[in-house]
């Protein structure tokens, strides 16, 4: 089975495990309305996938406003506490997620999260859908792991879980993060849960669903 050639499994959060993309780039007009008074809008293709600096500093230079590392921080810490407020008892895990983690778990496999959130957003997000307990590791973006599509976050989790890149296959649903997993050396399948089949056709494999990613591990021969 193809699952034979890897020995950790590394996830994206936002879209991947949980159903929140919607709220956590939602939580972003609120932060723009409430300091500046501006409608950021509904487009948020160039921030999926992004960490919280890198989304401020395209919409502080979008809007034409100041940028210095007061503002980035002050916009980055209120984002995370609206995200919170509106998010608190609305998350859902993505469909047969949890069945999927049943499976690696079966395999052997160790399992981890790198997100270009904050820890303590993702530790939030599996709270809520109660699959904290699946994760050896969890590892967010900060001062010194630079967001996606670096390949930071991936890099440290493969140190951390202490297995080599190569081994190592990683769940993202953005082409940032397929950027950044690649980068990393690791093999990387997509889920179609936030973009489109062509938009994420760098990956090696792109699942609609967990449910066909499951069916189609199970039918790939060595």
């Amino acid at each position: 089975m193809l699952l034979d050639l890897f020995e950790a499994i590394i996830f994206d959060c936002d879209g991947v495990i949980v159903d929140s993309e919607a709220l956590s780039c939602g939580a972003w007009n609120v932060v723009f309305e409430r300091k500046f008074g501006i409608d950021i809008g509904t487009d948020y293709t160039h921030i999926l996938g992004k960490n919280s600096r890198d989304t401020v500093i395209h919409f502080l230079k979008k809007h034409d406003l100041p940028i210095n590392e007061e503002i980035i921080q002050e916009l980055s810490e209120l984002k995370e506490q609206v995200y919170f407020e509106l998010a608190e008892g609305k998350l859902q895990p993505i469909p047969d997620v949890e069945t999927f983690l049943r499976f690696c778990r079966s395999k052997g496999l160790k399992i981890a999260v790198a997100s270009s959130g904050t820890r303590e957003k993702i530790l939030f997000n599996l709270k809520q859908v109660n699959l904290l307990h699946y994760f050896d590791i969890i590892i967010g973006t900060n001062h010194h792991i630079r967001g996606k599509p670096h390949p930071d976050v991936f890099l440290e989790a493969a140190r951390q879980l202490a297995v080599k890149p190569t081994r190592c296959m990683v769940i993202e649903d953005t082409p940032s993060g397929i950027m950044a997993a690649k980068a990393a050396g690791m093999f990387t399948i997509a889920l179609t849960t936030t973009f489109s089949f062509d938009d994420l056709q760098q990956a090696n494999y792109t699942a609609s669903s967990y449910k066909q990613l499951i069916e189609w591990i199970k039918n790939q021969s060595l």
